[in-house]
Formats: C-alpha cells, sequence, structure tokens
C-alpha cells in the first residue's frame, strides 16, 4: 500500500474534450484524497467462473489504510510500526488471520504491487473518452493510462483496459470497470461518504486468532 500524503493543488479542468489526459486529483474532489471515504460497492461481471458477489462496504483514508466489510469476511489493511499488514476475520468461526503484505506475496507468488480494496492513487494518469449512465449517476469516463507499458515499446500490449468513473458535478469517484477481450466487468460505488472516522482500521474484539492463509480468500 502507498501512503497518499497530499496538499492538492485544487485547480480543477472543467470540460475536458475526449483524449485529453489528466492527473486523477484535477478531475476529483481534494477530500476523497485527504480524508478518504466510505461507499458500497456493487460488483458484476460476465467474466466466466467468478462468482456472484452480494454488495459490500468499503472504508478508506489518506494515509493508505483500507477496510472492506463483506457478508461473511472483514479485511483490514493497515500500517503498523512500517509494516504494512493484513488483518482477515471470519464471521461464520469467528476467527482472524494476521500477516504482512510481504508474507502474502510469498505464498501466492509475484503478485505484483498488491494494493487495498478502495485505493485510488491522486498521480494516476488518466485520459477521458467520453461520458455515460453509471452507479445512476451521469459520469465522465476515463481510461487509465499504464505509463510503464507506454515506456516499453517491446513489452506485449495487455489485452485488459482499466476505466474510471466520475461524476464532474460533485468531483467524485464513483467505481472502476474493466474489459478484456470480450468480458467487462464493474464496480459502482454508491452511498459515498467523504472522511472516515480512524476507529474502523482498528483491530476488532471477539475473534480468536489462528495461524496460516485466511480460507477461502480476503472476498468471501
Amino acid at each position: 500500500m502507498k501512503k497518499t500524503i497530499v496538499l492538492l493543488c485544487l485547480t480543477t479542468a472543467f470540460m475536458l474534450a475526449a483524449g485529453d489526459k489528466v492527473k486523477m486529483s484535477s478531475v476529483v474532489g481534494g477530500e476523497i484524497f485527504k480524508n478518504g471515504f466510505s461507499a458500497t460497492v456493487k460488483t458484476t461481471s460476465d467474466i466466466p467462473m467468478m462468482p456472484t458477489q452480494e454488495p459490500y462496504t468499503i472504508y478508506t483514508d489518506g494515509d493508505g489504510n483500507s477496510r472492506t466489510d463483506m457478508k461473511n469476511n472483514i479485511s483490514i489493511f493497515v500500517e503498523e510500526n512500517g509494516k504494512d499488514m493484513i488483518y482477515n476475520y471470519d464471521n461464520k468461526t469467528k476467527t482472524y488471520t494476521v500477516m504482512t503484505m510481504d508474507d502474502m506475496s510469498g505464498m501466492m507468488g509475484d503478485m505484483g504491487s498488491m494494493e487495498a480494496p478502495g485505493d485510488i492513487e491522486e498521480d494516476e494518469m488518466l485520459e477521458k473518452v467520453g461520458s455515460e449512465m453509471f452507479a445512476g449517476v451521469k459520469c465522465d469516463k476515463y481510461k487509465v493510462i499504464d505509463i510503464e507499458d507506454d515506456d516499453d515499446e517491446d513489452e506485449e500490449e495487455m489485452d485488459g483496459e482499466s476505466f474510471m468513473y466520475i461524476d464532474p458535478a460533485k468531483k467524485m469517484f464513483v467505481g472502476m470497470g474493466m474489459k478484456m477481450g470480450p468480458y467487462t466487468m464493474k464496480m459502482e460505488y454508491t452511498n459515498i461518504k467523504a472522511g472516515v472516522d480512524k476507529s474502523v482500521f482498528k483491530p476488532l474484539s471477539g475473534y480468536k486468532k489462528v495461524e496460516g492463509m485466511p480460507m477461502g480468500g480476503f472476498n468471501r
């Protein structure tokens, strides 16, 4: 996880034309990066074998901490003593596991730069590609620009594309989408509230600690 410590320039680019490239911070309000947000997330996908998820709640702050509350599982990503930690709570068994991000990467192989759920980066580069209705809101649609791929012409182009959807009237991030070949996935954010109480990132009581990797992963 990357810390998001910012002093945003509030100069906003209005009426951007398709093809314009901007930083995320120029089209999203500063409260999202400084104070974080909470939201209800609905995920839909036509990817084969991908299980359907019930809507869940995410919390994220301006310091890189995140929490995901699902029906049977609560995951908390938090920095402790200079280390990125993952707490995973199982609501059925009332048990939890805790490990570092390094431990998690070592157990699951090369995962690249794993990030906490709900993380959005102020310096993410976007290219406006149009507008459409998303999560019930008329949004500007931005393609996420992969800088590394742009710099390496010899690297094989990936099939997937990622998109961000921004409510231009409220300068609010309302979700994201992915296109992978003939398949699509989208995550719609509703009930969005700027700012988050830091207490939601504290370890939960009433659970017994167990060793090992959480059964079923983090998103059940």
